[in-house]
């Protein structure tokens, strides 16, 4: 009889070994396969011994199956039958019926018994046993992912062949690797914690009745204390901490507070690493409770220095588990209760300190103190200078183009790499897929025989070079050549894996990118922000293998194009972070320093990089790439910064296209100063840079914040005080961890580590978090506003001030003993305690009541806690720009909202409509308009109007005549402030030199002239100007004769001064360069200067603007 082989997923990869009971791969097949072919054969045939095991165990309905025909084909494939009929006896005639009628019988009840189905029962046990199977023999996230693949084709295997469409199997989804929640408590959580406070009770016994301890005894409630009520929950930290507190390395701090700097090992992350690289070392800023001072002063008081060096020599986990023992168990055996273990009493701590009295703790900081966690402190020498140390701004010039020079490394690759800020397409992966293919095509190539010498591997690389000019791409390709021209190459199988492996995310993160005036600091940045991709985004785990290949090819770009060398932390074992914060202090001279030395054309515009990168964290290209249209809600002066993907910016991930609310993270008064920089600068198109040169219109280079961050910072440092080795990227640290401390802080921190007061501390509140302030989701809300894809990066990387907070907010704990238990722990007699205004209660004492008297016990001879004073960081110049708040229209909107309304009037839309769009009341927009026509009635001696220029069908026209050049919007900034503060102080100059301007402004260019006769009013014209604008930004023209006799005085020292033969008068305006190279205008000794008709446009608006100035339209 014929035998039935039915379809299966394994035919021609394993056979059925009936000795074993299971399929096996055939040797010959698996032994020639891939390792991922390896991985397939194994599943599948687990997966056909497991379901024909399950089809005996569990058959199901055989109606859900397809018709059967096609298999009988398989056993009879007969063409087509023919019956040829012969009479016979009727014997013969039924025996030959008889046989076509039951043969087929017997076929289908072997087919049917071989493709029963299974029941929904049974294919619940094979989702189940499957399961298992995955969990118990694929470790790796790599190797589930390719078992979820096969077991989906298996099913689908089943269902093609066999199943009717509407009995399809389920397909079964593979168990994936999930992320563990550290906020989650284990199911045990509620009776350990009974059980903990059971035995604290007892502990509280034992303190009362007790009043002699040896110095194990002590060691032990020491450390019971820190674990208890000082949140010190995880072990490396529990033991510097307690190395610390033995060996006096305590310091006072605010508030009555005693902090340390706790530095432990840790095997894989840490703030610093030692010299020789193989050991890393976490410091965290920890406050000691109350509880723990009690125990530490007895320790102090009872055990000698030798016998603490002894001990500090000892110290490592076993001591100890060992002196926690011996202390616990003569207290909890008596009572019979079961002794907690180091590790268990630490776990289960944060049941009883998340609920101490007065402590209103998250449970992201409990996560942190819990050790489940990572985040670092700052190292005990930089937190000590970032309270400590002051820094003062000293009178200097810097030249600009030694700030601004390009600084493009030197290469010896001698062909031409295209310049980045060309518009460049990101192609991203279409040069791995090129690279791939030809991998791929050499490994055919090799295989066959052919007629003629095919390109080298080698040759195609090569190639690729001459097709792809951009310096990333460059970078790949002559990493793989060089790879591949070796001694000892790797082979071509391994080199394509480096590509796969990290050519996508450098392309991604690179492209169209200055690289190549790139310092160490961007490729830190760099190298960190592709890590987190890989690990959040593209969900890799081994980092550190990536991290190598980066580093190799790195060092092999170091070599060739000069790059700085980089240390890629991951590439070595653990993580190193950096743990860096930029103080108020500081903050306030490098501002101050910038607008003091730097050019008035440039000084606003580079002061503002530092405090939008100071206040809001943003990285360094996402303020650098920012254009005008970037900025929401300028008309209701709320502006907010929408960090978006243009030719020069790219954004990492999705979450790196954010909003970044400015209205909330400036103080007022940088608020008023980032409005009036942009509201003078932004001009008629709004789809511009806005951190240009003035006389440029692309972005700054990259370099060029970094270099005048280390001048500055080298400049502001007193003499004699340390060098503190600050990054631009540190003032992202600072960001975020001073909104740490904003949003779920401790007043106390914000008063001491920041320089914000209670309104501020609202504001940003509202302004992150909207109306409910008091909801869950302040950490996620800080991720999002600095682009990060989870508050865990936040965590690691950037908020070092974590477990201070954490720490600082269990010493608010309201901790109440017995007087007895704190008199035999510490001495205290009860006249001590009432002598320092102790809060006793029948017998009990409130432990926050005596925290002067532990602070001054403990930090012998310091009497008062340190209070750290923040100075007020604003820069005097930034408040000089903050508005006086006053009932009129001067200055009540902005210059650029009112050219607005006048530009809108001019195009035909009614004033009412304008008022509205623009966010103007009617009333003042109707007083705006009828002053602006006025203002373009005024004419000169020859009937033309001197401000406007009328259109072709002799309209009047509203709107000012606007400047054309970026350098003189950078002007109108200072023009609008000194003109409101002379204004203030000196209201009838104003009106005079208001109306000199009125009289006197030409129409062809903005200049004023005065004739030799009216000398007098000449000089008191300069003396208000230089009010107005330094005197190198005025110049003035005139003949020899009239320069000797009248311009060889004091006052005009400085301006500038144009000879021309045929001007017989005193021409005085605004200078502005007709050079519009910027390498010229730096490099060239000689200038030609212009007047700018920015004095104009000027003088318009603030005749428009200021109602107190009286318009004359009749002839001079």
């Amino acid at each position: 009889m014929l035998k039935l082989n039915t379809p299966k997923i394994i035919d021609g990869l394993a056979k059925f070994d009936g000795r074993k009971k299971k399929y096996v791969p055939y040797p010959e097949i698996y032994n020639q396969s891939s390792e991922v072919e390896k991985l397939r054969i194994s599943i599948l045939s687990e997966l056909q011994t497991l379901w024909e095991q399950l089809q005996k165990e569990y058959p199901g309905n055989i109606r859900f199956l397809k018709s059967a025909s096609n298999f009988f084909e398989l056993v009879a494939p007969i063409e087509s039958l023919s019956f040829e009929f012969k009479p016979s006896s009727q014997q013969g005639f039924n025996s030959l019926q008889l046989y076509w009628s039951s043969y087929p019988s017997k076929l289908h009840y072997q087919v049917y018994e071989r493709l029963r189905p299974l029941s929904s029962v049974g294919y619940q046990k094979f989702h189940e046993r499957c399961n298992a199977l995955i969990a118990r023999k694929f470790k790796t996230k790599k190797e589930q992912k390719q078992v979820g693949v096969a077991v989906t084709d298996f099913i689908e295997f089943q269902n093609q062949h066999f199943m009717l469409a509407k009995h399809f199997y389920p397909i079964i989804h593979p168990p994936k690797p999930t992320k563990p929640n550290p906020l989650t408590v284990n199911q045990s959580w509620i009776k350990q914690g009974k059980q903990l406070n059971q035995v604290i009770r007892a502990v509280h016994d034992h303190w009362y009745q007790t009043k002699e301890y040896s110095p194990d005894e002590i060691l032990g409630w020491l450390i019971f204390s820190g674990i208890i009520y000082g949140g010190i929950n995880e072990g490396n930290m529990l033991r510097a901490w307690l190395a610390a507190l033995l060996n006096k390395e305590y310091k006072p701090f605010i508030h009555q507070r005693t902090f340390i700097s706790a530095r432990f090992e840790y095997a894989y992350y840490g703030n610093e690493r030692s010299e020789d690289g193989k050991t890393l070392y976490n410091t965290k800023q920890i406050i000691v409770d109350l509880v723990s001072q009690c125990w530490l002063i007895r320790y102090h008081q009872q055990v000698s220095p030798q016998k603490t060096e002894q001990t500090l020599c000892q110290l490592s986990d076993k001591t100890l588990k060992n002196h926690l023992k011996n202390a616990l168990k003569p207290v909890l055996e008596p009572f019979d209760i079961k002794i907690p273990t180091l590790a268990k009493l630490m776990y289960y701590a944060s049941y009883h300190w998340e609920v101490l009295d007065n402590v209103d703790i998250d449970q992201a900081s409990v996560t942190v103190l819990r050790g489940r966690q990572n985040t670092s402190g700052l190292k005990a020498f930089n937190f000590e200078t970032l309270l400590s140390q002051n820094y003062k701004a000293v009178k200097l010039t810097y030249e600009l183009k030694d700030i601004i020079e390009l600084n493009i490394h030197e290469s010896d690759d001698t062909d031409t790499v295209i310049t980045n800020k060309k518009k460049i397409k990101v192609r991203k992966s279409d040069l791995i897929d090129k690279l791939t293919q030809d991998f791929k095509l050499d490994k055919e190539l090799k295989k066959k025989r052919l007629s003629y010498k095919p390109p080298t591997l080698i040759e195609r690389i090569e190639k690729r070079c001459n097709q792809y000019k951009d310096l990333s791409e460059r970078v790949l390709l002559h990493w793989i050549l060089s790879l591949l021209n070796a001694k000892k190459p790797p082979s071509n199988q391994s080199i394509l894996k480096y590509i796969k492996a990290i050519g996508y995310e450098w392309l991604y993160f690179t492209m169209a990118q200055p690289i190549e005036m790139w310092e160490e600091e961007d490729f830190e940045t760099l190298y960190e922000d592709i890590l987190e991709y890989k690990a959040f985004t593209r969900g890799n785990t081994d980092l550190g293998y990536s991290a190598k290949l980066f580093n190799r090819m790195h060092s092999f770009a170091s070599n060739k194009y000069k790059f700085p060398k980089v240390s890629i932390e991951y590439s070595q074992k653990g993580r190193r972070v950096r743990s860096e914060l930029i103080s108020p202090q500081a903050y306030n001279a490098i501002i101050n320093q910038i607008l003091a030395s730097v050019d008035l054309l440039e000084r606003d515009m580079l002061a503002l990089i530092f405090i939008l990168a100071y206040r809001t964290g943003m990285r360094k290209k996402e303020i650098l790439g920012l254009k005008f249209n970037d900025i929401e809600g300028l008309s209701q002066s709320q502006p907010s910064l929408v960090i978006r993907p243009n030719r020069y910016r790219s954004t990492k991930t999705q979450g790196s296209i954010r909003r970044v609310p400015v209205f909330a993270l400036l103080k007022p008064d940088e608020l008023t100063f980032f409005l009036n920089f942009i509201q003078s600068n932004i001009g008629t198109n709004p789809n511009r840079f806005i951190f240009t040169l003035s006389s440029d219109r692309q972005p700054l280079h990259d370099h060029a914040p970094l270099k005048l961050f280390k001048r500055v910072v080298k400049d502001i440092t007193i003499k004699g005080d340390p060098a503190i080795n600050h990054t631009f990227h540190g003032f992202r640290h600072t960001a975020i961890t001073n909104l740490s401390m904003v949003l779920m802080g401790h007043e106390h921190l914000i008063a001491s580590l920041t320089d914000y007061d209670e309104d501020d501390v609202l504001r940003i509140k509202y302004g992150l978090l909207g109306e409910h302030i008091d909801a869950q989701d302040h950490w996620y809300a800080l991720a999002g506003i600095m682009g990060h894809l989870s508050p865990q990066r936040s965590f690691e990387y950037y908020n070092h001030v974590a477990t201070l907070m954490a720490t600082y907010e269990l010493s608010q704990a309201n901790i109440k003993l017995p007087t007895q238990t704190l008199n035999n722990i510490t001495g205290f007699s009860n006249k001590t305690l009432v002598q320092n205004h102790a809060d006793i209660d029948n017998n009990t004492i409130s432990l926050p009541s005596i925290r002067g008297l532990l602070f001054r016990s403990i930090n012998q001879g310091i009497r008062k806690s340190p209070i750290f004073i923040i100075e007020k960081t604003t820069a005097q110049f930034i408040s000089d720009f903050t508005p006086i708040t006053t009932n009129e229209l001067f200055m009540r909107y902005g210059i650029n909202t009112v050219e607005q309304l006048l530009c809108l009037s001019d195009k035909g839309i009614s004033l009412k409509e304008a008022a509205t769009i623009l966010n103007i009341n009617f009333d003042d927009a109707k007083t705006l308009a009828k002053r602006a026509y006025k203002v373009s009635n005024i004419i000169n001696t020859r009937d033309k109007e001197r401000f406007i220029k009328p259109d072709s069908v002799e309209r009047i026209m509203l709107s000012p005549l606007k400047p054309q050049e970026q350098s003189d919007y950078r002007l109108l900034t200072h023009l609008r402030n000194n003109g409101s503060l002379l204004r203030t102080q000196y209201k009838q100059d104003w009106q005079w030199f208001m109306d000199i301007c009125c009289q006197k402004i030409s129409i062809s260019k903005a200049y004023i002239s005065f004739p030799e006769s009216r000398i007098e009013d000449f000089k008191r014209f300069i003396g208000i100007a230089k009010q107005l604008l330094p005197e190198k930004n005025w110049l003035i023209t005139t003949d020899a004769q009239l320069k000797d006799t009248t311009l060889n005085q004091p006052e005009y020292k400085g301006m500038r001064y144009q000879k021309n033969p045929s001007v017989s008068t005193l021409r005085i305006g605004i200078a502005s360069r007709e050079a519009t190279d910027l390498s010229n205008s730096f490099t060239s000794s000689k200038n030609t200067w212009k007047y700018s008709p920015l004095f104009r446009f000027f003088v318009h608006m603030m005749l428009v603007m200021d109602e107190s100035l009286c318009i004359n339209e009749s002839k001079p």
